[in-house]
């Protein structure tokens, strides 16, 4: 069988910082030997993000195999990189094609770090790009809740401020892909309205994870688990992941269960939400900010997690509810993009309608009353993953779509 010699662009990577780091990993990790890798993506250090862990730094550890790491650019930040991301992008690929002579490239759609590369036509090589989002959704979903422009993220005020120039350079981007990936059925649609692109260019691959890493707890972290009610949020501490939400839904939580924690796990704007939980008198002894965890750390804090919340105002296909779920946590998540197309409400997880503490709180409260509920929620959770959601199954469709495009 001839092999694939594929280059995949990874604005995000190893250390992973968001979503789209963990779909390359996850990806790269199981894409058949057949199939030739290149990365080419940049050095990533954000103030509060630690340096690489031993294992992360370890390629071979995490892929076992082979892959061709290229280093093109360096970031410090998280929006403002991606413009010297693109720059390197355009300047660095046609050499590196030149040399090894790509038969696919697949980028990740809201980066468009190949926009210079495309809307210039430097090189001309089959693309396939996953669409993790899109600026006219994230336009639309910050506007959804009341923040105030000081309190967001970082890149969340950049969207605001640059929106005009982002949407017109997607939909010129759009024109000059070859395939579309869309990881749910809402994202096909949003791909379709957004980017005014035929439904047949578009193949539905959903996310994976990776099963054997993210697996269900041992009996001593079982036992820790049920024992100590543990509420986890896993994600960047933006606006739009509805931390808000959370967070007014303690008191009630911690009304019943006093003695509960609420771990919050991930990189941002940590300060803002201390600062909210003091004001509302909430005991230190009853939360933590964990800040960013590595990709061999993520599991053992999922595994202790006796309900895990998504709170978000929109999703497509999120890699941190399906990681949770892989580990057996009792999952809720709003009512919102793709996520029923991954929890059925009452069966593998529970589905709470968006911005609405007070049903959160109280499906919370009842994934800890009840732990017989509560472990078939996490049991028919792993096996939602495992039969619909490994990074396996992904890898093998994304694999199809490359030979389809190549045919």
């Amino acid at each position: 069988m001839s092999t694939i010699n594929l280059c995949i662009i990874a604005p995000e990577f190893l250390p992973i910082w968001g979503g789209t780091g963990s779909y390359v990993v996850e990806l790269l990790k199981n894409l058949p030997k057949e199939v030739e890798i290149h990365v080419v993506t940049l050095k990533r250090k954000i103030p509060g993000m630690p340096e690489n862990s031993s294992m992360e730094d370890d390629l071979k550890y995490v892929f076992n195999r082979d892959i061709d790491i290229h280093y093109i650019s360096y970031a410090k930040e998280t929006f403002f990189y991606n413009l010297g991301f693109q720059i390197a992008c355009f300047r660095r690929i046609p050499k590196l094609h030149k040399e090894y002579k790509f038969d696919v490239l697949h980028s990740q759609f809201g980066h468009m770090s190949d926009v210079l590369l495309q809307l210039l036509k430097k090189v001309r090589i089959p693309t396939v790009t996953t669409v993790h989002g899109t600026i006219a959704l994230l336009k639309e979903v910050s506007s959804m809740y009341s923040a105030n422009f000081s309190d967001l993220e970082w890149s969340e005020k950049q969207v605001r401020i640059l929106y005009p120039v982002l949407r017109t350079l997607e939909l010129l981007y759009a024109k000059h892909i070859s395939k579309f990936i869309a990881v749910c059925n809402a994202a096909k649609k949003r791909i379709i309205m957004d980017l005014k692109v035929e439904s047949e260019k578009i193949c539905t691959v959903y996310n994976g994870v990776d099963t054997e890493l993210f697996c269900i707890p041992r009996k001593n972290e079982a036992e820790r688990k049920y024992s100590k009610p543990t509420v986890v949020y896993m994600g960047r501490m933006m606006s739009k992941k509805g931390i808000v939400v959370l967070i007014k839904a303690m008191p009630e939580v911690l009304r019943v269960f006093p003695e509960a924690r609420f771990l919050f796990v991930g990189g941002g704007n940590v300060s803002f939400y201390k600062e909210i939980i003091g004001k509302m008198g909430i005991p230190k002894k009853n939360f933590s900010f964990v800040g960013h965890v590595g990709y061999f750390e993520r599991p053992k804090i999922l595994r202790e997690a006796t309900v895990f919340v998504n709170p978000s105002f929109f999703e497509n296909c999120s890699i941190s509810i399906l990681e949770a779920m892989s580990c057996g946590s009792a999952v809720v998540a709003s009512d919102v993009g793709g996520n029923p197309e991954i929890i059925e409400s009452g069966k593998n997880g529970l589905l709470v309608p968006v911005f609405d503490n007070k049903k959160l709180a109280e499906s919370v409260i009842s994934l800890l009353e009840d732990g017989n509920f509560n472990k078939e929620i996490g049991r028919e959770a792993r096996r939602t993953v495992e039969k619909r959601f490994s990074s396996i199954k992904t890898a093998k469709e994304t694999c199809k779509i490359y030979k389809q495009l190549l045919g």
